[in-house]
């Protein structure tokens, strides 16, 4: 009689093995572009962007019940004048370069922001239009989402001088500019590369003398535009030995 294995039964499948599932891989997260130049906490730029889109809200409903007609026409003489041509032609070139950047065209952009006349992004871009507020906020949020601050700043002292010169007025229309110049003047630094390989020592000398002819510059142009500067301010001329 033979003998039965030990640990085998008669008539028992094998079962099969299970294949052990391989641990899910999360995908990283896809990395945010990069801004071309660098701007403001996101945080404070959704901030400005906010609240100069109330204020604009709160002062064209202003304007209104007030008897828009004087708006108008001061906007109209704005609008009309050969200086405000020329800031035209610049911001549309302005918005032009940066819808080619973001690689799209005139109607994929008239497109995302549910513009109907396709036409108009085009007049725009020649100069020959001006945009609404809201479509300078819709526009910042597609081709300057990075930075939208000098982007509102620059498109709404073209498109919108009344609304301008009444922040300007308040105070508020200063601080993009502020920012901006703020921000240009660090990117003066930022595109040297040389800068960055600079001793201590050396980056000091380049600072001080840096300084020095920014007082000088800033205490021409103040005395040109008749800006009284703070007396602790004022660059006092060094005594020659």
């Amino acid at each position: 009689m033979a003998q039965r294995r030990p640990g085998k039964k008669s008539g028992q499948r094998r079962r099969p093995r299970r294949r052990a599932r391989p641990a899910a891989v999360e995908a990283p997260p896809a990395p945010e572009p990069a801004p071309n130049e660098p701007g403001l906490p996101a945080a404070l730029q959704a901030a400005l962007v906010r609240g100069l889109g109330a204020i604009a809200g709160n002062v064209s409903g202003r304007m209104a019940a007030a008897g828009g007609g004087v708006g108008l026409q001061i906007g109209k003489a704005l609008l009309l004048s050969p200086e405000a041509g020329r800031m035209r032609r610049e911001a549309g070139r302005y918005v032009r370069e940066l819808r080619e950047l973001a690689g799209l065209t005139v109607d994929e952009l008239a497109e995302a922001l549910e513009v109907s006349d396709h036409s108009l992004l085009a007049a725009v871009e020649k100069g020959t239009a001006t945009l609404s507020f809201e479509l300078i906020l819709r526009l910042s949020s597609l081709l300057a989402r990075n930075d939208p601050v000098p982007f509102i700043a620059k498109l709404t002292r073209t498109y919108n001088p009344v609304l301008w010169k009444l922040l300007e007025s308040w105070g508020i229309g200063r601080i993009p500019l502020h920012l901006e110049r703020e921000r240009r003047f660090v990117n003066v630094y930022r595109a040297r590369d040389a800068a960055r390989e600079l001793s201590d020592l050396a980056f000091d000398r380049v600072l001080a003398f840096t300084q020095a002819a920014f007082e000088l510059a800033l205490d021409l142009a103040a005395r040109e535009e008749g800006i009284s500067q703070p007396e602790g301010r004022k660059r006092t001329p060094r005594r020659r030995k």
